[in-house]
């Protein structure tokens, strides 16, 4: 798979993602409803179903995401987590953190 040129967001925001062999970058992502998420993310399987990010769980993805939003939402790195970049394979460490914060964070997002 190469390179993808911006896809637009399905549920009416402003996000536009980029799919490549082993990452999805969503800009804007803190703009996604906690509603539409999984499905923008189902669209985006069923259009590039050989991305290497599925080899990660909807669970993984959303905590991941999660995490980006309360961080955005609490001023931390602010130019960094507007963006997510769920991507694959992720070190341990990183991949702790996003359960961490995106365990305690899920039930607060909107």
């Amino acid at each position: 798979m190469t390179r993808r040129s911006e896809i637009p967001g399905q549920a009416g925001s402003d996000v536009n993602y980029t799919v490549t062999p082993n990452n999805i970058h969503m800009e804007s992502s803190f703009e996604i409803s906690k509603e539409d998420f999984e499905s923008e993310l189902k669209t985006l399987r069923e259009q590039y179903p050989d991305s290497l990010v599925w080899n990660r769980s909807m669970d993984s993805l959303k905590r991941e995401w999660a995490a980006h939003n309360a961080l955005h939402a609490m001023g931390i790195a602010r130019k960094q987590t507007a963006h997510a970049d769920l991507n694959w394979p992720q070190h341990w460490l990183i991949r702790l953190g996003y359960d961490i914060i995106g365990t305690i964070a899920w039930p607060f997002i909107k």
